[in-house]
């Protein structure tokens, strides 16, 4: 009998009773906790969720690892994970829509301060006059993209609706949306900088992105830019954004996900007024959930009857 360790109940505790009923002839082992998922792992064909390094060494027998999400740099930090022959697939897609829309309400909310409007609200100000000049047109500004993977396109279309001129950095660009109206290699970065006046961090977290915005590449940008940080944290370096902000140099950030998670309390990102910071959240509709039950289930099925899985990951590139 096939073994299912359900490793994560990031899809809802439910999910493994609709995958049991879809699948009576697998066993599925719910296992949440490490100490659980090592035992259950031992004789498992396949883990879904996020291995620890123990509970990878424990499954002994291991055909396939399902990552419930779309990124999987914890994943493949594992150097053991990275050299086994065992396949890793992700859950892609699911997240785009909601990300890309994220991108553009945060970076509405800086150009017309929401974040200051609301706190007047709450203390029912009305001053028209202290809002003059103050609020930023989209249109017409350059949006610079890092990656174009399919966060990366989805914003890039988005920005096109509001008519802002879009620029990208990709080594390997799948495809270039016809609202790019350049799509550039790595060398073409510092150009980037130099250009946008919204940077879009859409990139994977990978030894090669990690730390390359540093407070060099920061300061290339224009002054009075913003930089929205919509992937993962650890591509741009924290301190420098953190200084480039509070110096007045950089106009405001967006920033959905940080290098450590939570963000440690005394980051000074908390108490900078031109930073708006969301929990990582920016994904959780239920649309995503749904949209990654869809592709353990269609994967599942796959490998049950001995067909290729889908969304099969390079696990040295790292996505």
């Amino acid at each position: 009998m096939t073994k299912v360790v359900i490793g994560s109940d990031h899809l809802g505790r439910e999910f493994i009773d609709e995958l049991e009923g879809l699948h009576p002839e697998v066993e599925f082992v719910a296992a949440y906790e490490e100490p659980e998922q090592q035992a259950a792992a031992a004789d498992a064909d396949v883990f879904f969720g996020w291995p620890s390094l123990a509970s990878f060494r424990a499954a002994r027998q291991l055909k396939w690892m399902a990552c419930p999400g779309t990124g999987v740099d914890k994943i493949v930090a594992i150097p053991e994970i990275v050299e086994s022959g065992i396949p890793l697939t992700n859950a892609p897609g699911a997240h785009v829509v909601p990300m890309a829309e994220h991108v553009l309400g945060m970076m509405v909310s800086l150009a017309h301060n929401y974040r200051q409007l609301f706190r007047e609200q709450d203390e029912k100000i009305f001053d028209q006059g202290r809002w003059e000049s103050r609020i930023i047109e989209l249109r017409g500004r350059t949006m610079g993209i890092f990656s174009l993977g399919e966060i990366g396109r989805a914003v890039a279309r988005r920005a096109s609706a509001f008519e802002m001129r879009v620029l990208a950095v990709d080594p390997h660009p799948a495809e270039v949306p016809d609202a790019v109206s350049e799509c550039r290699g790595l060398d073409g970065l510092d150009d980037l900088m130099r250009e946008a006046d919204w940077l879009v961090i859409s990139a994977p977290l990978i030894p090669a992105t990690r730390g390359i915005i540093d407070a060099r590449r920061l300061a290339l940008m224009k002054p009075g830019s913003y930089v929205v940080i919509i992937s993962r944290g650890g591509i741009v370096e924290e301190q420098a954004l953190a200084d480039a902000l509070a110096s007045g140099h950089l106009a405001g950030a967006g920033i959905d996900a940080t290098e450590v998670e939570p963000l440690p309390q005394d980051s000074p990102l908390w108490d900078l007024e031109n930073v708006m910071l969301t929990q990582h959240a920016s994904a959780l509709s239920p649309e995503l959930y749904e949209g990654r039950r869809q592709v353990f289930k269609d994967n599942l099925a796959r490998f049950l009857n001995g067909e290729p899985l889908r969304h099969v990951c390079d696990k040295s590139a790292g996505y």
